[in-house]
C-alpha cells in the first residue's frame, strides 16, 4: 500500500463534495456513521439528498451543544468532522447552543443529577467552545447558523408546553435505560430531567432541520425530536449518528467494550493540547483503538482503511508507520493555522522515541534548584501531590540521567534537597527535566 498517496489524500481531501450525487453523498455519509441502524432512516435520507440536487436547495442540519464545560477533547469533535463534511456537500448547519438547556443538564449515562449551571458560566463555556470548536467548523461561513435556545424556551409560554407535550408518554420516557438504572438504583430523578428531551424536541420543532447529527449516545433523545417534530405536523428529522471515540488507554468494560473518551477518566486528548502532546498521545494508543481513531477523526473511506490493516496484518507495512499517519493527521486537523506545528511534533517524538532517538531531547525543560526535595520539586512541576509522585517512583516512572544511561530514581535521590542535584536530567513518563541553579 502506497502510504504516500494515502497521506495526502487524508491531508487534502477534496473541498466540494457538492459535486457528487445523493447516492455518492448518502454513501459517504453511511460510511461514517455509527454500525448497525444509526440512520433513521437511509431512505428518507436519501429521498432528502435527491430533492436537494433537484432543487439546488441546500439540507437544513441541526447540531446542538450544551456549553456545560470549558474544555472538549477529540471525542467531542467526531460530529464536527462530519458536520464539516456534509458542508463540503453543499448543506447548511445549525447550530442549537443550548443556554437553556445547559441550565438544566443532559441526564444520560448519569447516576446522579448534574449541577445546574448559571447563565454566566454557560456564556463563559460557550465562548471557549466556539474557540476551540472553529478549529474544525469555520462558525464564520454564511452557511453555519448559530442560535440560542433562551430565545424561543424562554419565552415559551406553559399553555403552548402542554399542547406540544401532551402526546408524551411518561411510560416512553421510562423506557431509557439511564433512567430506568438511576430509579433501580434507588437514585433521585427530576422532574427537569424528564424535560430535557421534551425541550431538545422542541428545539426541532422550532428550527425545522432535515437532519440531526450527533452522537450515539443521542440516539433515543433524536427519537424524541422526530416524535415532537410529527405531533407538530411537521416532516420528521433524519438521524445520523457516530460511533463514540474510544480512550486513549483502550480500557474495556466488564461486557469487553472499549471505554468512551472521557475527561473524567482522564483518557483524553484536549482539542487544545499542544501538538508535540497530541502527536506522542496519539503514538501511545493500543493498534485495538488506532483503527477506529481512524474511521473517525480521518477522511479515510472504509475501502481504504481495510486495505491499510490488512497490509499491517500482512507486515508489508509495520504497525508504528501506520500509526505515525494517524497522529500527522490528527494534530493536522486540530493545528490547521499553525506552520511547522506537524513538522515540529514529529521532530520532538523522533528525538524521544524514533531510530535517531537522543537520551535527552531538544524539548527539556529546565527547573531551577528550590530548597525542597526532589520529589517535591518535579511534582510542583508536574502539579501533581506528593503522593501521585511517590507512586510514580514506585512504579520505576521516575528515572535520573547517570553516565549516559537512565536509571530507576532511588529513595534516596528522590528525598535528597534538589540543590544537590543541579545539572542532573530527570525523565518523567514523556516530560524531560534539568534542574538548573
Amino acid at each position: 500500500m502506497d502510504l504516500k498517496n494515502l497521506e495526502n489524500g487524508l491531508l487534502h481531501p477534496p473541498q466540494d463534495l457538492s459535486v457528487l450525487s445523493a447516492e455518492e453523498q448518502f454513501r459517504l455519509i453511511k460510511d461514517k456513521a455509527a454500525a448497525g441502524h444509526s440512520i433513521v432512516s437511509e431512505a428518507a435520507l436519501v429521498e432528502r439528498l435527491k430533492e436537494s440536487k433537484s432543487s439546488g436547495k441546500p439540507l437544513k442540519i441541526k447540531f446542538g451543544i450544551d456549553p456545560t464545560g470549558p474544555q472538549i477533547h477529540i471525542g467531542h469533535a467526531v460530529p464536527l468532522i462530519n458536520l464539516r463534511r456534509l458542508l463540503r456537500m453543499g448543506h447548511e448547519i445549525h447550530v442549537i447552543i443550548g443556554d437553556f438547556t445547559a441550565m438544566v443538564g443532559d441526564p444520560g449515562e448519569r447516576m446522579d443529577a448534574r449541577a445546574p449551571l448559571t447563565s454566566e458560566q454557560v456564556g463563559e463555556n460557550m465562548a471557549t467552545y466556539a474557540a476551540q470548536a472553529s478549529r474544525i467548523i469555520d462558525f464564520s461561513s454564511k452557511h453555519v447558523h448559530l442560535h440560542y435556545n433562551s430565545a424561543w424556551l424562554g419565552k415559551l409560554s406553559l399553555s403552548k408546553w402542554m399542547a406540544v407535550t401532551k402526546g408524551i408518554t411518561v411510560s416512553s420516557l421510562l423506557q431509557r435505560d439511564d433512567f430506568r438504572k438511576r430509579m433501580e438504583g434507588g437514585h433521585s430523578l427530576s422532574l427537569a430531567e424528564f424535560e430535557y428531551v421534551l425541550l431538545m424536541g422542541y428545539d426541532s420543532v422550532e428550527i425545522k432541520p432535515d437532519i440531526e447529527i450527533g452522537g450515539m449516545d443521542q440516539f433515543l433523545n433524536f427519537h424524541f425530536c422526530r416524535n415532537m417534530m410529527e405531533m407538530a405536523g411537521q416532516r420528521p428529522e433524519c438521524i445520523i449518528t457516530n460511533d463514540l471515540l474510544p480512550g486513549t488507554n483502550g480500557e474495556k468494560d466488564a461486557e469487553g467494550r472499549l471505554g468512551k473518551m472521557s475527561k473524567s477518566r482522564g483518557n483524553y486528548i484536549a482539542v487544545e493540547s499542544p501538538a508535540a502532546d497530541m502527536y506522542g498521545k496519539v503514538m501511545s494508543i493500543p493498534d485495538e483503538v488506532m483503527w477506529i481513531w481512524y474511521r473517525e477523526l480521518t477522511e479515510i473511506s472504509s475501502a481504504d482503511l481495510d486495505a491499510l490493516k490488512k497490509a499491517v496484518e500482512a507486515s508489508s507495512v509495520h504497525p508504528k508507520e501506520a500509526k505515525q499517519l494517524l497522529a500527522r493527521v490528527v494534530v493536522a486537523t486540530f493545528h490547521p493555522n499553525e506552520p511547522g506545528a506537524l513538522e515540529n511534533a514529529e521532530k520532538d517524538f523522533n528525538s524521544r522515541f524514533g531510530k535517531a532517538a537522543q537520551l535527552v531531547p531538544d524539548s527539556v525543560q529546565e527547573v531551577a534548584k528550590t530548597e525542597a526535595k526532589v520529589g517535591e520539586l518535579l511534582a510542583g512541576v508536574k502539579k501533581v501531590s506528593m503522593r501521585q509522585a511517590r507512586q510514580v517512583r514506585e512504579q520505576n516512572g521516575l528515572q535520573i540521567l547517570d553516565r549516559s544511561q537512565w536509571l530507576t530514581l532511588s529513595p534516596e535521590q528522590f528525598n535528597a534537597l534538589s540543590e544537590l542535584y543541579v545539572g542532573h536530567t530527570f525523565k518523567w513518563g514523556r516530560d524531560y527535566f534539568k534542574i538548573v541553579a
